[in-house]
């Protein structure tokens, strides 16, 4: 049985070309390929899915040939057969709209619309098995139950591995809750770079080489979130991270902690909490529920608390503006949240 993803190595040697001069950073006299822009997270994710269609054709055609020349209308039909008998239907169509970006980057003299076709058509007729809106929460309820959670475990020693472990998901949980990061953001959290302490409180800054928009995002944390922080480092993280290890997230061995391992956490301490899987970047779902819910103040500060800004050139020195008010607009409801759980 053949593998379901190509190994990269195992390309033919006219794909490789072909994504090498995709990817290409020339000058002006050379000119950049079509992909060279893309970020490192979505390269992956594309040529993951271009693996995928490899490990399938290359029984119908040997992997001869240009890759364009592989990607019929019959080839793809057949394609779409097979991934449907496997994967769930959202699944499919990010499957197939990873090859149609890639053959657009790879044979960018191609006519690709048939194929844009194919990918809108079953965009508009997939639905997903799960239908999300079933676990998405009040940011508020989340940041609140975290706390109690937290709460319970600092009465205990925190020196039983379920102890910290649950201490360190449940802190991420309220973290998450109140600052909705993307996973790779929120998991690549370190000292001294991305996370600086600013006199009595915690800054959250990411350059925009490291956002998927490019934008850098800079957000201060609750008040109210600040005593828990430092129960972590003391008294958690600083029994299980090596010493010369800065990420704030450790897993058990003392490592920073890999994004499957991020996500893993998150799904089940949620689980435990609120009797549904909350993945990460669910969070912002719920961010963006609650404060839509709120008022209109509330709901436009949501695309600075996302990342989601849209400025122009002229709009530029507003960024961090926009989202310290947003970050502040967040604080403003989980403090008063948090101020009544205390009375």
């Amino acid at each position: 049985m053949s593998p379901v993803y190509l190994p990269f190595q195992d390309w033919p040697s006219q794909d490789h070309q072909a994504w090498a001069t995709a990817i290409a950073d020339g000058d002006i006299l050379e000119g950049r390929g079509p992909a060279h822009h893309w970020r490192p997270a979505t390269r992956h994710t594309n040529t993951r899915h271009y693996a995928r269609w490899l490990s399938f054709v290359q029984p119908l055609t040997g992997l001869k040939g240009h890759p364009a020349n592989r990607v019929t209308k019959a080839n793809v039909q057949a394609y779409v057969k097979q991934l449907q008998s496997s994967i769930a239907p959202r699944t499919v169509v990010s499957s197939l709209v990873g090859l149609k970006v890639m053959m657009k980057a790879m044979a960018p003299e191609g006519n690709w619309r048939w194929l844009e076709d194919i990918c809108n058509r079953l965009n508009r007729n997939s639905k997903p098995i799960k239908d999300k809106r079933t676990r998405i929460l009040d940011s508020g309820e989340i940041y609140q139950t975290a706390l109690r959670h937290l709460d319970r475990l600092t009465k205990t020693d925190l020196s039983k591995r379920k102890q910290l472990v649950g201490f360190r998901n449940g802190l991420m949980v309220a973290l998450m809750a109140a600052r909705p990061l993307r996973r790779k953001n929120f998991a690549d959290l370190t000292f001294g770079t991305t996370l600086r302490p600013v006199g009595n409180d915690w800054l959250i800054k990411i350059p925009g080489g490291d956002t998927k928009n490019g934008k850098p995002l800079e957000f201060g944390l609750p008040d109210s979130l600040t005593p828990y922080l430092q129960t972590y480092l003391e008294r958690v993280r600083a029994r299980i991270a090596k010493p010369s290890e800065l990420a704030l997230w450790v897993s058990w061995d003392g490592d920073r902690m890999p994004y499957h391992m991020v996500y893993i956490a998150f799904t089940r301490i949620t689980l435990e909490l609120f009797g549904k899987a909350i993945n990460p970047h669910l969070f912002r779902d719920c961010a963006a529920t609650t404060l839509a819910s709120k008022s209109l103040k509330a709901v436009m500060a949501a695309p600075g608390l996302l990342g989601h800004m849209r400025l122009e050139t002229t709009e530029k020195h507003y960024i961090h503006a926009r989202q310290l008010e947003a970050s502040r607009t967040m604080n403003g409801i989980l403090t008063g949240l948090a101020s009544k759980r205390r009375s």
